[in-house]
């Protein structure tokens, strides 16, 4: 029978911050037995001792039971990092000196918070002892908050839990990159050091803690001596019928320009490249023997602008988009996660070329979930940002529309979407963009690029072709769900091409053409 501890935020938001200072995206396994060590020793189940209160023999017992027992499987809702320059102007209880007076300090600017689409659930395939579980459920009901004080919470256990999105991974490795959470995980001894962290803190001569006259917050570290990072591996889902169902969503130091993302898009594909060197598969380089067949897609690599409309956040900063086209051996996704947590600094080639910097952890996404869904009452097209080149020079009688339906058609060519299309040259261009045009892709205004530099819109070239960059808005029709990346055009591998959405209002009349 299963156990559940299930978490209820009352105002949809968690706030809290890792050891390093980050933003906690979810309460870890330790975040929650602390505060459960918190309602034991200050609640009223706490006893009196030699050294003060504490958690009575019983509640120590269940605490014990936690550090030998991680939850197996966790239920974590949809969440969303939203960023804000609202600031709450509140008193952190000590004293510092203003113009020359002392007056009470304020808490610094907090402009990260977690929004909670549903309940986080801690789940164990084994329920515990029965005084284990009447003391786990006394002690939820004492638990104001989990994460700082502005996130109150309503605790509560039973046998009956939603379906686990993750579970534990004993083996996990940390290279492997696959789908899940790293979380703090408290281990056996954990109840002994933070009893003896608390004594320390509260150790001190009668008036030693008077006010001062230029006071600082002197809480202490959390000890860390007892917990361990555990892995929880996303349970797997049906793979997304999406070009590229797997993106691996690596955080930059710094916002790219437009005119660089092709440049920044090559430094990380020579980076990959050099870290697995011998080992780069074909659908990471390009290369393959005469005799293979070429799939449709291979590894793309975009840049997803700080302001665009994703559904993570990524702090306002851009983020290097790793995506693994569907039909990739699992030896050859293996390879390119590898590669991608090695990540460390990108260096861009040619004259101007800077160094970006990895910034933060690496997300895994689905994806047919990198957009943002569009609200209700609205339709979403999408817009070539930045510009897409096309595949193929053209046929007679042909325009830019044909262009974009033509590189539609060779992304989805073989699917159920469009299926196989027969012939060469112009009649299997043609059918491409029958098919792609019969699937719902409509283009509704495409215009060439005036720019001189095509090497912010392409890597490589043909000395004697002439490339010329478009823009494009177009809706996508059945291809996919309305949140996919995509990129379109023969630099849609190396930064070119990305389509972003844009929402308008049902009925609205559509601006059309660009603006700089």
């Amino acid at each position: 029978m299963t156990f559940s501890i299930i978490a209820s935020y009352p105002l949809r938001t968690y706030r809290g911050s890792r050891p390093d200072g980050t933003v906690d995206r979810m309460p870890s396994v330790a975040r929650l037995y602390s505060a459960l060590l918190a309602a034991a020793g200050f609640g009223p189940r706490a006893t009196a001792g030699e050294s003060g209160w504490g958690p009575c023999e019983t509640d120590a017992q269940a605490l014990r039971w936690l550090e030998d027992n991680p939850p197996t499987s966790v239920s974590i809702p949809p969440i969303h990092i939203t960023m804000s320059d609202a600031i709450a102007y509140r008193n952190d209880g000590t004293i510092g000196k203003v113009a020359g007076r002392k007056a009470i300090r304020k808490i610094g600017k907090q402009d990260s918070v977690v929004a909670v689409g549903g309940e986080f659930v801690w789940s164990w395939s084994q329920a515990p002892p029965e005084h284990v579980t009447s003391a786990l459920r006394a002690l939820c009901s004492d638990v104001p908050h989990l994460g700082t004080a502005d996130s109150p919470v309503l605790l509560d256990v039973t046998q009956k839990a939603p379906a686990a999105t993750h579970e534990l991974d004993p083996d996990a490795d940390i290279f492997a990159l696959d789908p899940g959470h790293d979380v703090e995980i408290p281990t056996p001894g954990r109840l002994d050091e933070l009893t003896a962290a608390h004594l320390i803190e509260r150790t001190g001569k009668v008036g030693s803690d008077k006010a001062g006259t230029d006071e600082r917050s002197n809480s202490r570290p959390l000890p860390s001596g007892s917990v361990r990072t555990g892995r929880y591996r996303a349970i797997r889902r049906r793979t997304a019928d999406v070009p590229w169902p797997e993106v691996l969503v690596v955080p930059l130091s710094r916002r790219v320009a437009d005119k660089d993302r092709v440049r920044v898009a090559v430094a990380a594909h020579r980076t990959l490249i050099k870290i697995l060197d011998r080992d780069s598969p074909p659908i990471l380089t390009g290369d393959y023997a005469d005799d293979a067949s070429r799939p449709s897609n291979r590894v793309a690599l975009q840049i997803i602008d700080g302001q665009a409309p994703t559904a993570f956040n990524n702090g306002g900063r851009s983020s290097l988009a790793v995506m693994i086209p569907s039909g990739a051996r699992p030896a050859d996704i293996v390879a390119v996660r590898r590669a991608v947590s090695g990540l460390r600094i990108l260096h861009l080639a040619g004259k101007g070329g800077f160094p970006i910097e990895v910034c933060g952890p690496v997300d895994v996404i689905g994806g047919d979930q990198i957009w943002r869904e569009p609200e209700s009452g609205t339709i979403r097209l999408w817009r070539t940002d930045p510009a897409a080149v096309p595949d193929t020079r053209g046929y007679r009688g042909w325009t830019f529309t044909h262009a974009v339906l033509l590189s539609l058609g060779y992304i989805w060519q073989g699917t159920r979407q469009i299926g196989a299309v027969s012939g060469t040259g112009a009649e299997r261009a043609n059918a491409l963009v029958n098919a792609t045009n019969a699937a719902g892709a409509v283009v509704l205004s495409a215009e060439s690029l005036a720019d001189s530099k095509v090497h912010n819109y392409v890597h490589k070239m043909n000395r004697n072709a002439v490339v010329r960059p478009y823009r494009a808005v177009l809706a996508l029709g059945d291809l996919c769900p309305p949140t996919t990346l995509i990129a379109l055009g023969q630099s849609r591998h190396l930064g070119g091409g990305l389509l972003v959405p844009e929402d308008y209002a049902e009925g609205e009349t559509f601006p059309g053409g660009f603006s700089d």
